[in-house]
């Protein structure tokens, strides 16, 4: 298994829309991407511009099926305005898992 956890900072104003465009892409990975087995979405407790995505592939070639396909590219042109700053990630290999 690979992971990516990614930690993206919604612009102040911009996270509700964020929030939405985030469980916009969820719902397009669980209909479209059979080697994402897990998509999830978190967001800060104290922060609420903060979101964490952790993101669980077969392997690395589903992880790359995903991060370039046209969706997301699209998705990424229509809601990148949303983010403020860049998006931290880390791309593991998964280790261990319940």
């Amino acid at each position: 298994m690979i992971t990516l956890n990614a930690i993206l900072k919604a612009k102040p104003g911009c996270e509700e829309t964020l929030l939405k465009a985030l469980v916009e892409i969820g719902d397009y990975v669980n209909h479209n991407e059979p080697g994402t087995v897990g998509f999830f979405i978190g967001r800060d407790t104290e922060n609420p511009l903060i979101f964490n995505t952790y993101e669980r592939f077969v392997d690395s070639a589903a992880m790359d099926a995903h991060n370039g396909s046209p969706y997301r590219g699209e998705w990424g042109e229509k809601y990148g305005e949303l983010f403020d700053g860049e998006t931290t990630r880390f791309i593991c290999a998964e280790i261990f898992s319940k």
